[in-house]
């Protein structure tokens, strides 16, 4: 059920897009084994005067193509992990060739299993009902 918030500066193509959401997508099946289909992902552009972050911090450069990326998940994974999962997604994102390795600023939120509905305003995934 991972959401993917891609916060961006406007101006990256399509294509780019789409390297980004697929070098997070892979990243997210591959370390913490959700299934392909499970893919939810918002994209939000914004202009330079909406976009601001420092040049440097905790010895990385950020340039325009910094990528912000919000990801929101069910509890329960280790550190380790999610470790993992943020080493995968900038290398995946390096790879892709959509930016540099400081260029990736990762934030993980973790939520209940009764945190979330997939529709029918059901908590699919909490404990004494049935996943669909």
């Amino acid at each position: 059920m991972p959401l993917v918030k891609v916060n961006l500066r406007k101006g990256r193509t399509s294509e780019e897009k789409t390297a980004i959401g697929a070098s997070i997508q892979e990243a997210l099946v591959s370390i913490l084994k959700v299934p392909e289909a499970d893919r939810y992902q918002l994209f939000t552009e914004f202009d330079d005067e909406n976009f601001r972050h420092t040049d440097s911090y905790l010895g990385l450069e950020y340039t325009a193509g910094l990528l912000i990326i919000e990801i929101t998940f069910l509890q329960g994974r280790d550190d380790e992990v999610k470790k993992a999962l943020l080493a995968r997604i900038n290398r995946n994102l390096v790879s892709a060739g959509v930016v540099g390795p400081d260029d990736v600023f990762v934030m993980i939120t973790e939520i209940g299993l009764a945190n979330i509905s997939f529709g029918q305003g059901l908590a699919q995934r909490a404990v004494g009902v049935a996943a669909r």
